[in-house]
């Protein structure tokens, strides 16, 4: 009786502690940060891979403790040859970055642990994973394969954003030929990201941009005009007042760093506003804390010999007091609280598994022509085409649609391939082009104005006609000849 007596106190003391968290989570300071540090002028190295470059060989996740001083730090990458790019969950108790285990392997997601202990592989994706994010349940959002705006993949796949559920295997949600980068979860649970110029398909690139997404894949929408000519848009993070951070920096440039811009939120396709305008810095990365503060990692004064400093910026101020930490033998190339923060929201899918195709509702296909010429051309028809990944050569037309009188059309079209679209006149000419980075998913509805309408522009309130029609089907190639028939 005893002994049972004695077990059953220790089962219950097991219990107890495992519901009260007890061995589990650490007493930190207030103010403690997840800092990335990378060996200081390892340069901007040759490599197909962004990530290479940007967390060379000893760049390694650390945490550090206030007050902040250089000295032995607790290191969360331990194991790992490079990890870069930390999250933390809205918890604050779990941090996510990528990493890898030997010189030669891919980039994967891991988790370390604030409380001690080598982080554990939470991704294992062929040609690599990176730029995690985490969606309101839990799951991960990343980038696959380990490419980068920078970096170049030609003849392969392009990155995209996928999401892995927290018990299932990773999901694809872009099918672009866009590379695609950084993604940042929005309060209202959609999923902002970067995506690099469209490929040459006889539409010239327009440079880096601003995308929103469902953490479905559905709706991609531009959310913000494009980088300027010759730079690029990178690491784009939430800001308190209704604004994102992004840094610009330039296409070709021997360093990944840049100018610190902010967006607002109510109007993304305004220009961008510098956020420190009086500091001559090299901005590597910008985040937000708890309390308003803004993590400033850059070389102020800009001088390149310097290693990047932490600076903590109060809001309204537009230059950078003395630094946080100052470290010589490091580069601290990022910083975020480890601290909780607000949860995004969730959001419901549309995705019928159980279906191969979407459904395509454009409301006026004359933007898809060139709307500046005296007499803009009469459109008769669109010809819809696949990217060359899934015909290898070219593009390939899977067929034409009527267009209109209101310039409207519908067409039935496979899922999760990339779609390009040509405007015809009554003369068969192409006289406007998209070139194919439009996707929908299984069973996705999507309506469109028309590809290239002016930003913000709100559709008529009427009813297109192109609902009144029978909607054409269009299927993917069988031997080279795509099946298909367009109705007037």
């Amino acid at each position: 009786m005893r002994r049972q007596l004695h077990v059953f106190l220790g089962l219950t003391a097991v219990w107890l502690g495992l519901l009260t968290g007890a061995g589990c989570r650490e007493s930190r300071p207030q103010g403690t940060l997840v800092v990335t540090e990378v060996p200081p002028q390892a340069g901007f190295q040759t490599s197909t891979n962004d990530w290479d470059r940007l967390y060379p060989t000893g760049s390694r996740i650390v945490l550090l403790f206030p007050p902040f001083r250089t000295g032995p730090v607790r290191v969360l990458s331990e194991s790992l040859v490079a990890a870069g790019g930390p999250i933390v969950s809205p918890d604050g108790q779990k941090v996510f970055f990528a990493g890898r285990s030997t010189i030669t392997s891919d980039w994967q997601i891991y988790e370390g642990f604030p409380g001690g202990g080598r982080p554990q592989a939470r991704t294992a994706m062929p040609g690599g994973a990176i730029s995690p994010a985490l969606l309101p349940d839990g799951g991960l959002v990343f980038v696959s394969p380990a490419v980068g705006i920078r970096g170049t993949n030609s003849g392969k796949q392009a990155s995209a954003l996928y999401v892995q559920p927290l018990s299932g295997t990773p999901q694809r949600l872009t099918f672009s030929s866009r590379n695609v980068a950084d993604p940042e979860m929005m309060a209202d649970g959609r999923i902002l990201f970067v995506a690099s110029p469209q490929p040459a398909d006889g539409v010239p690139g327009s440079g880096t941009g601003l995308f929103t997404i469902n953490n479905d894949g559905t709706e991609v929408t531009a959310f913000a005009r494009p980088a300027p000519a010759g730079s690029v848009i990178e690491r784009p993070r939430l800001l308190p007042g209704g604004r994102i951070a992004i840094v610009v920096a330039a296409a070709g440039a021997a360093s990944p760093e840049g100018a610190a811009e902010s967006i607002r939120l109510a109007q993304p396709f305004h220009a961008g506003s510098p956020l420190f305008p009086d500091a001559p810095a090299r901005i590597r990365s910008v985040a937000s804390t708890a309390n308003g503060d803004l993590l400033l990692c850059a070389r102020v004064p800009a001088n390149p010999r310097s290693t990047l400093a932490l600076y903590r910026v109060p809001p309204g101020q537009t230059t950078p007091d003395a630094p946080l930490l100052a470290d010589p033998t490091w580069d601290i190339a990022e910083a975020v609280e480890l601290a909780a923060h607000r949860r995004p929201m969730g959001r419901l899918s549309s995705v019928d598994p159980t279906k191969h195709t979407g459904q395509i509702l454009c409301l006026d296909a004359n933007y898809l022509a060139n709307r500046n010429e005296a007499a803009p051309p009469k459109l008769a028809t669109v010809r819809v085409r696949i990217l060359a990944e899934f015909a290898p050569g070219t593009t390939r037309a899977l067929g034409v649609v009527a267009v209109q009188t209101d310039g409207s059309f519908m067409a039935e079209v496979p899922a999760e391939v990339p779609l390009g679209f040509e405007a015809l006149d009554e003369q068969d000419r192409v006289v406007g082009r998209q070139a194919p980075m439009l996707w929908l998913r299984p069973g996705e509805n999507r309506s469109c104005i028309g590809c290239h309408e002016p930003p913000n522009r709100s559709p008529h309130n009427q009813r297109p006609l192109a609902v009144n029609v029978p909607v054409p089907r269009f299927d993917l190639p069988v031997g080279g000849v795509a099946t298909g028939k367009a109705e007037r």
